[in-house]
């Protein structure tokens, strides 16, 4: 065992309990300061700009055509391709029936059907047109390794070894003849001194009850005195160094329970405050120097963190500052779209955003087989209502006529302003029969509560007429379905008003051969 010994000098064992101090410090500052940074904070919001930014992409390549999902695929691929910490994505839609996939994405996915997403596991609903049309799954690279082999890649493994291998070199060479001549009545070389000055932090060299034996230049500069005048005095007596310890920490001080306790006394932080001078923000670390298992004095080192803390306070700042300017874009974002989509007077849907919707119903309709049904509907003797009251009194009946017929739907139907006093009902899911209950149901409900929009004129009675059509194998589009709804809606017209018609394709031509 003489070797071992050998190896391992008083010299060598001081130098590792010195690097074993600034990893820790090191670890501890970030811990407590979040700076070099909060990684996995940075990566979260890394994660959710990422998958929000494709899940939007997607979106808008699902409202453009949901029935070729090539484009979808290469936005898939594009994002994968472009983010690195993207392992794979999926599209499904509201069957949960995958539209579209990258990567190994069964390996991956953990989450159960709905739960909330992780770090790494994220979901998002999809929305087309204010309607949810289905979910993207992603499945982001984890923030941590799981492997021995990744942990060998971090940076910060590097980091740490990097420190403690030039930290026992340097700490090494420094300290061999410090522990030879550290004795309270010996004089500390000025080979050592020259060494502590090289070092950044602030460093002082106490003996058992206290006294200053060596004060590095680091240190100096904190306490305005010189090192000679420091040599031999009790660091208790340096007032501001007593009076920047935490309450606790005062009785008995950190170097002196270090050296009761014959255990090092770590990140004790500092608050320093000098007149005229800026504020100090230090962490004291204290550690008893042993010789052979007897303690013959203690190493106070003093990290200035005043410049990591008002970097990450910065930070803080700026992330806040970033997170309110998303919200605000998110929030024009909104009323843009709004604005573009609803019809300013009764705020459903105007013709625009109602074609739209009534594209993406009908092409599903075709796709899955299921009946869809449209109502057209107008407000009886409207121009009579504009006359006697003004179109003040026209805008609340129209007002009036569009909350009631949003009221009596369901959450899948939607409905929407096709042009001055006409409205269109869109029922997906809906056979003929079904939607003229529906418009049975809505015309009973507006003729006993329309006229009462005329706020101002009790007693009025306005009613509605209403057309009904069903979607028919031989329609090529949406606007098919709406013209067979609209010559309903001007059979009731034509036959007395306030009633509903459904009609098929044969009722037409069967009225039209009669006329």
């Amino acid at each position: 065992m003489g070797w071992w010994r050998q190896l391992f000098t008083p010299a060598v064992r001081v130098a590792l309990g010195l690097v074993s101090l600034m990893v820790t410090l090191v670890l501890i500052a970030e811990m407590f300061t979040g700076y070099p940074s909060d990684r996995g904070e940075l990566v979260r919001n890394h994660h959710a700009l990422v998958t929000r930014a494709v899940a939007q992409e997607v979106a808008r390549t699902l409202s453009t055509d949901t029935r070729d999902l090539a484009p979808l695929q290469r936005v898939l691929a594009d994002a994968r391709a472009h983010e690195p910490r993207l392992l794979s994505a999926r599209v499904l839609d509201n069957q949960s029936q995958v539209l579209g996939q990258v990567g190994n994405h069964e390996q991956g996915w953990h989450l159960e059907t709905g739960s909330s997403s992780t770090l790494d596991n994220i979901r998002i609903p999809l929305l087309v047109g204010n309607q949810r049309w289905g979910e993207a799954q992603f499945v982001m690279q984890p923030l941590y390794p799981t492997t021995l082999a990744g942990w060998l890649r971090e940076p910060l493994v590097h980091w740490l070894a990097f420190i403690a291998v030039v930290g026992l070199l340097v700490y090494s060479l420094y300290l061999r003849r410090v522990l030879r001549h550290l004795d309270p009545n010996a004089a500390v070389p000025e080979r050592v001194r020259t060494a502590f000055d090289t070092l950044t932090e602030g460093v002082l060299v106490l003996d058992t009850v206290g006294r200053v034996m060596l004060a590095n230049k680091a240190f100096t500069r904190v306490d305005g005195e010189d090192a000679k005048a420091l040599t031999g005095r009790d660091a208790a007596e340096l007032r501001w160094l007593v009076d920047s310890l935490p309450a606790e920490r005062r009785s008995p001080p950190p170097w002196r329970q270090a050296v009761q306790d014959k255990a090092p006394v770590l990140g004790v932080p500092l608050h320093v405050v000098r007149a005229h001078q800026p504020t100090l923000r230090l962490v004291l670390n204290c550690s008893p120097i042993s010789d052979n298992g007897r303690v013959r004095g203690c190493l106070a080192s003093f990290a200035d963190v005043t410049e990591l803390q008002e970097r990450t306070e910065k930070l803080r700042v700026a992330l806040e500052d970033l997170s309110a300017s998303q919200k605000e874009i998110e929030r024009k974002n909104e009323e843009l779209t709004l604005l573009a989509t609803r019809d300013a007077l009764t705020g459903i849907f105007n013709r625009r955003s109602l074609m739209e919707q009534a594209d993406q119903r009908f092409a599903e309709a075709r796709a899955q087989g299921r009946p869809l049904s449209c109502i057209m509907c107008d407000i009886d003797h409207f121009k009579s209502v504009n006359d006697k009251y003004g179109h003040g009194g026209g805008d609340q009946v129209i007002q009036g006529a569009a909350r009631a017929l949003s009221r009596g739907l369901r959450i899948e139907d939607f409905v929407g302003r096709y042009g001055g006093e006409e409205f269109c009902v869109m029922l997906p899911g809906s056979t003929l029969a079904q939607a003229r209950e529906v418009a049975e149901r809505l015309r009973e409900d507006i003729a006993a509560t329309l006229g009462a929009a005329l706020r101002e004129h009790p007693g009025v009675r306005v009613t509605m007429s209403f057309g009904v059509g069903e979607l028919e194998p031989g329609m090529a589009d949406p606007a098919a379905l709406i013209d067979l709804a609209d010559q309903a809606l001007y059979h009731s017209k034509k036959n007395g008003r306030n009633r509903v018609t459904a009609w098929r394709t044969e009722d037409t031509e069967t009225a039209g051969a009669a006329a």
